[in-house]
Order: C-alpha cells, then sequence, then structure tokens
C-alpha cells in the first residue's frame, strides 16, 4: 500500500479572487486621485463587494489520499472514511475531461467524493488502486443512475 499523500483542494482565495480584489483596488485608486465622477468610482463597488464576500467566504472543496484513509470536506461537511471502511470506489467521467468519484463503504452507504474534476478517471483510478482499494469504472453517469450508484 502507498503511504504517499495525494492531495488536491479547490477553494475560492485563488490567484485570480487576489487578482480581481487588486485591478478593483486600483481602478478606485485612479478614479479617486484622477477626480472621475462618482458614479464611475462606484460602479466598481457591486463588484468589490462581489470578490469581498468570496475570499472571506471562500468555499473551499478537497480530499486527501493519506496513510489511514480518505479524508474530504466540501462547504457543507468534513468527513474521514478508514481504508477498511471502504469496499470500492466508482470512477466515471463527467464529460469535460474530469473525473466524478463515488465512495462505497462495508455497511452499504455511498459518499461523492468532491473536487475531483480536476483529474482525469483514469489518473484517480490509478491512485486508489495503488492504496489498495476496488476501482469499478462506469463509462457514464446514466450508466451509474441505471444502477443505483449515483446519488
Amino acid at each position: 500500500m502507498m503511504t504517499d499523500t495525494f492531495e488536491f483542494r479547490r477553494q475560492a482565495r485563488g490567484p485570480g479572487n487576489y487578482l480581481a480584489l487588486g485591478v478593483t483596488m486600483a481602478t478606485l485608486y485612479l478614479g479617486w486621485s484622477q477626480g472621475w465622477s462618482l458614479l464611475a468610482m462606484f460602479l466598481c463597488g457591486p463588484f468589490l463587494a462581489l470578490v469581498l464576500v468570496r475570499l472571506v467566504l471562500n468555499d473551499a472543496e478537497g480530499f486527501r489520499l493519506t496513510q489511514d484513509g480518505v479524508e474530504f470536506y466540501s462547504h457543507d461537511s468534513d468527513r474521514i472514511i478508514a481504508w477498511r471502511s471502504l469496499s470500492s470506489v466508482t470512477v466515471t467521467g463527467d464529460g469535460a475531461g474530469g473525473a466524478e468519484c463515488v465512495l462505497h463503504l462495508r455497511d452499504s452507504s455511498t459518499d461523492v467524493l468532491p473536487a475531483t474534476t480536476g483529474f482525469s478517471p483514469e489518473r484517480l483510478g490509478q491512485e486508489f488502486r495503488a492504496r489498495g482499494v476496488i476501482v469499478r469504472r462506469a463509462k457514464t453517469q446514466a450508466q451509474m443512475a441505471s444502477r443505483g450508484q449515483w446519488q
């Protein structure tokens, strides 16, 4: 079994949002120093509020494959599943080159692994196989739904 940690996360506090914040603040500064009308400067207000709200709330989701199990989190839940509690995973393509993954637990429940769209189904399956987990492949989401494996 592999002991290296495999991790991926996606969050709002990324370079794009900080760049948007910088451009907005620079526009406001230029508007103030150059004497632009207040209307032009107030047009930046809603955009600035949107960027700040995204940065403060920081909707993050991700997962980590560790030596002990699968740790994953999204904006509404945090969970850790030990390897001994995991019976298999089903990996399918999302239609845009990414993967979607369903974890099948020994107690017959399932969980959807968040933030897997950054990987191909082959790569994600390879990471689980390296850790000794049975990997099932479904070609489409429709096949998973017809088998009752998709929530």
